[in-house]
Formats: C-alpha cells, structure tokens, sequence
C-alpha cells in the first residue's frame, strides 16, 4: 500500500518556543514501518507517524471508548535516526541539556554564566560538519550552547535534534564557561550534510510522548483514525471476524490486553462489534459496540450486551501464535429462573469487577424476564406441582429473599459509607489546601449504586408475589 499524506496547518508554537523559531514543516502523517511499530509495547505493528515540527511521532494502539466510540491511540516519540530529518551535524548524538546550577548562599560564587541554562555536547565527531565548523570543546574552559537559530526549544533536546536535521545550514550560538575570567562567547554556522543512506525504518527507540499540539491538530481530523483503522485491521492480531448475530452481519474485533509496565499504564483488551468491516476505516457509523474484556479475561457463560440486547457467551477461540480471534458463538441471553428464585444476583456473569451500568441492565432483564415468567408461565407450572414439589418452592423463593435482604442491606451500608468517607476526605481536602499540605488520597468509587439497590428491591417484590401464588397452592394440595 502507498504511503498516504495529508497537510494539516501548523499550530502556534510561540507558547512551546522561545525566542524565534526556525520555518518547521507541516504536519503530515502516514504509514508506519511494522519493525518500528513492533518496538511499542504490546508489539502492534501498525501505527501512523506523525512529523510535526518538534518531531516524528507514533501512533498506535488503537481503540475506542466504551461510553462515547471516540477513537483513542498512544503516542510515542521516535528517537533516533529513523525519527530524524534528512540532515546531519554530527551533534545529533551527543546533545544534552546541562541545567543552571544552584547559586550558594555565600559571597564566593562563580561567574553569573554559570547560573543559567544551556545545551551541553561532547566533541563532534571527526569529520562531521560541526567538526569542520570548529565547534569543539576547549581544553580550559567547558564550552556551552546558547541557542540553535536564535532558539532554545524550551531546552527540548529532542526538539533541537529533529530542527537541526531538518536544517541544511544552523547558526550555533556558544558560550564558554570560565572559572576565573568572563564567560566568552562565538557564533558558529555549520553546514548541514545531507543523508545518502536512508537509516533502517527501526533505527529509533520509541520514548513516551509530552503533549505535541501539533499531532493533537492533526489527529483531530478523521481521516488519519480511518488509516489507523485500516492498518490495524490488516495486522493478523486485529483481523475481523465476520458473523451474523439475529440476521445481520457484524465484524468483530478482538483488542488483546496490554499489561502495565514501569513506563506506561496496562490498556485493557476488549470485543468491538462493527456493523460495516472495520477494514475500510468507517469507523464514525460502523462501531455498534464496545464490549471491555474482565480482568479474567472472556469465558463461557459471561453476558454480552450487543445493540441494547443481552446475550450469553458459549464459545471463544483464539489463534494460539497471533491472539487473532477465531471463533465467537452468542446465544440470546434468557434468565436462569431456578437460580433467580433462590436469590441470585448476576453480577458474576460478567465476569470479574462488572461495570456497574452493565451490571444494572442485566439485573433489570432479570427483573424483566422473571415478570413475564410469573404472568405467563407459572400459573401453568403451579398447576403441575405435587406437594412435595409445591413445599420445596416455597422453601427456595423464602430463602432467596432472605439473600436477597441481605444482600440490599449490604450495598446500602456500604454505600452509607463510602459517602461518609467522601465527606471526611472533602473537609480533610479543604483542611490540608488552608495549611498548605498535600491533600489526602481521593476514595475509591463504589462499585455498587441505588440504582442496583433498587433493582433488588423490586425482585423481592416480584419474589413475594411469586411466593403467594406458591403458598396457596401449597395449602390446596395440603386439603
């Protein structure tokens, strides 16, 4: 496939750069190389880069909010030749930032250049053109950048890197740092010279990205997502899985779990059913629903809601070399009414740490389904009861309110306590901003709500009236 290329007008940097900034090209984007999008974690191999002024950035990652559909990605700057412009000085590797040190309180300073900031280098190589310059180190006195082009570049090395390379010719402004004697400062112009060998596609290591304003502009506009989309349906990890569900065809997609690192946080995996193939990059109409993966991972006999419908999982494979998702078998979703009389709750069918709005949908289907259950198919069933039979049901749907009692009681107190903790932490939070301290850590969010509390509440009311029909059965058995 082509390399595909857009022009976005570049953002205002006078807040990012100081002094003057040297013409920067517009931000483009296209295509990643795979052996550089592997060195992201969780080894996508597919991204987007992103050449904005300050840099080249990757974009990967993909995927897609739960509540809202907006695409997200993680971004990581590439550093290194495969991420550089086609320009060299022969610093490009041995730029660092060298901060001000720290005046003493005493009278016995050094020289004020000492106190300031500045970009430190060791010797340029042999030969290169900084070298040919006379941009060297002296052997008396430590040598210092000002400024490249009139630019600090907010001493963003990695921003200095990618304009010196960009640059046919640079204006370094130095400054020699004394021990005894004032500072003394030189202008070097250096020659840039250009690259005859491309650098290998992953010649550049992959560093989290700050902010770019830049690439928030330019992946404001769809068409890179459709790309991203596109690229990443081509990988054999993200290949859709075309199926039906209730006569319509659907594309499912299967994001695998990215654990956590010391670098990054863990992204979570997830199920996305798309409603076109999510190869051709529709993704503001074709995204139906995003389903995130527990932490223990998809299995048989979970609830899925798809399109407002719940459904129940049977089956899930995957490919063991690529995690590609195979196989995935939906039945429609019916209660287990046994276990609704004994008082069951469903939170365990969507597996570990349900979300809690799915969690009230599926309490309140069950609601639902045992409603109809009651109206319309028990009054047969209680025609068909035996007196043993007629006593164990009473005996089943008596205790399954006991748990069901209980079981309200508890989220209510618990919830009683996490708004008392939520009280204590805003007056402890206004205290420590009065002293100036640090505030205390925030409470975690319940995971339980009134809502759920509700629910319950009805089932116990739908449970009592399923208990009265039972019990007068069981007394006209008994006569």
């Amino acid at each position: 496939m082509s390399p595909v290329r857009t022009s976005f007008a570049c953002a205002a940097l006078a807040s990012l750069l100081s002094a003057q900034t040297a013409p920067s090209p517009a931000a483009i984007w296209e295509p990643a190389s795979p052996v550089l999008a592997k060195k992201a974690p969780g080894s996508p191999a597919y991204g987007l880069v992103l050449t904005t002024s300050l840099g080249k950035l990757l974009a990967t990652s993909l995927a897609f909010d739960p509540g809202t559909h907006k695409p997200q990605a993680r971004v990581y700057r590439i550093d290194g030749p495969a991420g550089w412009g086609p320009y060299r000085s022969g610093l490009e590797r041995s730029l660092m930032f060298s901060p001000a040190m720290k005046r003493p309180a005493d009278n016995n300073a050094l020289h004020w250049s000492w106190y300031r900031d500045y970009f430190s280098f060791t010797p340029a190589e042999k030969g290169s053109a900084a070298d040919e310059a006379g941009l060297d180190q002296s052997k008396y006195a430590l040598t210092r950048i000002k400024h490249v082009d009139q630019s600090t570049f907010q001493w963003d090395v990695a921003a200095l890197v990618y304009h010196i390379t960009q640059s046919p010719a640079i204006v370094v402004q130095t400054i020699k740092l004394p021990l005894l004697f004032g500072p003394s400062e030189r202008t070097y112009t250096i020659q840039n010279r250009r690259v005859t060998t491309l650098p290998a596609p992953d010649d550049a290591d992959l560093v989290n990205a700050p902010p770019n304003l830049e690439a928030q502009k330019a992946l404001a506009s769809p068409e890179p997502w459709r790309e991203l989309l596109k690229l990443r349906s081509q990988t054999a990890t993200h290949a859709p899985l075309p199926g039906v569900l209730d006569g319509r065809k659907v594309w499912i997609v299967r994001l695998p779990t990215q654990p956590a690192n010391d670098k990054q946080a863990g992204q979570p995996g997830a199920l996305e059913f798309w409603k076109t193939d999510p190869g051709t990059g529709a993704f503001e109409d074709g995204l139906v629903e995003v389903y995130p993966e527990p932490p223990g991972g998809f299995g048989a006999g979970q609830s899925l809601r798809v399109s407002g419908v719940w459904y129940r999982l049977q089956a899930l494979s995957l490919e063991p070399a690529t995690g590609r998702l195979t196989r995935l078998a939906l039945e429609p979703w019916k209660a287990n009414v046994p276990a609704l009389l004994a008082g069951r709750t469903l939170a365990s069918e969507l597996g570990s740490q349900p979300q809690l709005p799915l969690w009230e949908s599926l309490e309140q289907t069950a609601n639902d389904t045992l409603l109809e259950w009651k109206t319309l198919t028990f009054p047969g069933e209680l025609e068909a009861l035996d007196l043993k039979s007629a006593g164990a049901l009473v005996v089943r749907i008596e205790k399954g309110m006991l748990a069901l009692d209980l079981e309200v009681k508890g989220i209510r107190t618990r919830l009683d306590a996490a708004t008392r903790a939520t009280a204590e932490w805003k007056a402890q939070a206004e205290l420590a901003a009065k002293e100036g301290r640090p505030a205390p850590a925030t409470p975690a969010p319940s995971a339980e709500s009134e809502r759920l509390a509700d629910l319950l509440d009805q089932r116990k009311a739908i449970l009592m009236a399923v208990l009265g029909n039972a019990k007068q059965a069981l007394a006209s058995l008994r006569k």
